[in-house]
């Protein structure tokens, strides 16, 4: 009864103080939190049979350091597969380009090698030349002979030049009532037979693709009365005056039968002829001309001779003052 009294009227035992306020609201709620003790570590040290035990992830092969040009001691032939495939491809493509561009010239100087007494025959100077002709007066004041052997006189030093891999060119000039001519050799690519190939395949799939063939091109200028425009005028000397090499214009063809509609469709000038056979002729070969009686005077006994000398390898023989694109105006 007398605990109860006092509990009544405090006279009990004292109220508990209240904790300390922080003074960082923040972290109210760590303020009865006891500061952490650091765990002990005890060292473990591994056995020899624990360390055996152990299954490796991965292979690891120590790398051998040798001196530095002892390559074979830090490599093995495995390490080279892809150059083993990659080595002998190159061999052979520049071996393939070698002989083909050493065939072709082979091929053109035999073809020149032939034909270069013939040219000499009809042209004063074959080739292509790098020092001055004699002049009149020269061979006037010294003769022919003392003026040719002069050192600064012109001597063909080639008389083919390689202008491609499959293309060669050469130049004769000094004949009358003709300004020069240009003549093309032209081979196969055999220094590059993929692409060989290729146009092969494309000219057996589509027409408009033609075959790669093996052919000379000649194309003579005549001077038609205009050799004051054409031949250069010597220094000091008389001026060029014009001679009786004006002639009418004309067209005028022999072609192979077999390249009559390509020609139609690729050249203007023979598109204006009209297509007829001659007894005179090999029945693979006939006229395109513009007159009858212009035909008449072409076909000689030598050039019907000529042409059936070369047979299947005649393909035309044009003559003609027009262009070979149509005109647009």
């Amino acid at each position: 009864m007398a605990e109860y009294l006092k509990g009544l009227f405090g006279g009990g035992n004292p109220a508990p103080s209240p904790s300390p306020v922080s003074d960082d609201a923040d972290f109210a709620d760590y303020a009865g939190v006891p500061d952490p003790s650091p765990a002990s570590i005890s060292p473990v040290t591994a056995s020899p049979a624990s360390a055996q035990s152990a299954i490796p992830t991965s292979s690891f092969t120590p790398i051998v350091y040798t001196k530095w040009y002892r390559v074979w001691e830090r490599t093995s032939p495995r390490d080279f597969y892809q150059e083993a495939f990659i080595i002998p491809f190159l061999l052979v493509i520049c071996g393939l380009h070698y002989w083909g561009r050493r065939k072709n010239r082979a091929k053109a100087k035999a073809w020149m090698r032939a034909h270069a007494p013939e040219l000499e025959k009809e042209y004063f100077s074959v080739g292509f030349i790098n020092r001055r002709t004699p002049s009149i007066g020269d061979v006037q004041s010294s003769g022919l002979a003392k003026a040719m052997a002069a050192d600064d006189v012109v001597i063909p030093q080639t008389l083919l030049k390689e202008k491609t891999a499959s293309e060669f060119i050469t130049y004769a000039t000094g004949r009358q009532n003709v300004a020069f001519m240009d003549i093309k050799v032209k081979l196969f690519k055999r220094y590059n037979p993929m692409t060989l190939l290729v146009e092969y395949i494309f000219s057996f799939l589509f027409d408009s693709a033609q075959p790669p063939v093996e052919r000379m091109e000649a194309t003579a200028y005549t001077f038609d009365g205009k050799e004051k425009d054409l031949v250069p005028r010597p220094r000091d000397g008389p001026e060029v005056k014009g001679t009786q090499s004006s002639y009418d214009s004309f067209v005028f063809a022999l072609v192979n039968k077999d390249l009559m509609r390509s020609l139609r469709e690729d050249r203007y000038d023979i598109s204006l002829t009209s297509t007829k056979d001659n007894e005179k002729l090999p029945v693979w070969v006939t006229t395109m001309s513009e007159a009858a009686e212009v035909t008449q005077y072409m076909i000689t006994p030598d050039l019907v001779k000529a042409i059936e000398k070369a047979g299947d390898a005649f393909e035309y023989l044009i003559v003609t003052d027009q262009p070979l694109d149509k005109p647009t105006k």
